[in-house]
């Protein structure tokens, strides 16, 4: 049974500048509450403890989805559901859309932020393999100023980020080839999509001009390292082949014997991890691949 609350102070900055400057204030030792899904649980767990709460849910610079140049950014405050729900998202990156449908239940999702999931720095966040294969990059901005890095970069450790009394402001998707095709795969305790995975896998493909040549495979994994990573070998085995040949079987077995680097916890074990990341990583490219050469998916 859940514990209450630890006394906290509670604020709601109506600016970035102002919740920086509050941040300022508290030394740091502040929790940013925008969907409270995982931090509200933690500090009543005693997991987690802050002098302060800085709601930021009204920042307006955290709150839109827009375009720039073709490429797609999310605040850090926008609900998972609404991004999952959005047109433009399921137009042009319709991957990262069918990953969030399945991040959490109806009422999750309708809370749960995009850069929450991402802050949390969990090894199974859902939204990390999508935007991981989307070459997404993240916008930190702190009291010093701003910086821009690839999201895979982002993540140190379980539950630790490159985060230094900043705040994640913004996630940038590139425009993603039009001839690519992309898919996510979730495997739950429960056969349930919504429960936390103990093997997620996203893809994204390119094929040459001719669609014969694999040009460019992404391949991400989520559940089976310290932090939510890109399998680049198996990534490398697949460059280059022939779109419907034996290849994939070989990146499947690269991405779960060489890349993949899971652990035995309550979910499952190493060795069941492993085999379902061969499995799920194989699925998917037969699943790109039917996309690619035309034929009908189920």
């Amino acid at each position: 049974m859940l514990a209450k609350l630890p006394p906290f102070d509670y604020c709601q900055p109506a600016s970035l500048k102002e919740a920086l400057a509050l941040m300022g204030r508290f030394d740091g030792n502040v929790g940013l509450l925008a969907g409270g899904t995982d931090l509200l649980v933690a500090m009543k767990e005693q997991e987690r403890s802050h002098r302060l709460l800085l709601d930021i849910k009204r920042v307006p610079e955290l709150t839109a989805v827009t375009t720039d140049n073709g490429r797609l950014c999310f605040g850090a405050a926008v609900t998972t559901r609404a991004i999952a729900r959005s047109r433009l998202v399921r137009e042009r990156i319709p991957l990262l859309s069918q990953a969030l449908q399945v991040l959490g239940s109806m009422q999750i999702g309708n809370r749960a932020t995009i850069g929450g999931n991402l802050c949390n720095a969990s090894p199974a966040a859902d939204s990390a393999p999508p935007l991981l294969v989307l070459d997404a990059s993240v916008k930190l901005v702190g009291e010093k100023g701003e910086r821009r890095l690839p999201l895979e970069s982002f993540f140190l450790a379980p539950g630790k980020t490159v985060l230094e009394r900043e705040i994640l402001t913004e996630i940038q998707v590139p425009a993603a080839p039009a001839q690519g095709r992309g898919g996510f795969y979730k495997l739950g305790p429960r056969g349930a999509p919504e429960d936390i995975c103990i093997v997620s896998v996203g893809l994204f493909a390119v094929p040459d001009a001719a669609r014969m040549i694999w040009k460019e495979v992404r391949i991400a994994l989520g559940a089976v390292a310290p932090t939510p990573i890109r399998a680049r070998r198996a990534e490398e085995a697949m460059r280059g082949q022939l779109i419907g040949g034996k290849a994939g079987a070989d990146a499947a077995r690269l991405a779960a014997e060489k890349d993949a680097r899971p652990i035995s916890d309550l979910r499952g074990s190493a060795r069941y991890r492993s085999a379902m990341v061969r499995l799920l990583v194989e699925r998917a490219l037969e699943q790109v691949t039917r996309e690619i050469s035309g034929e009908t998916t189920l």
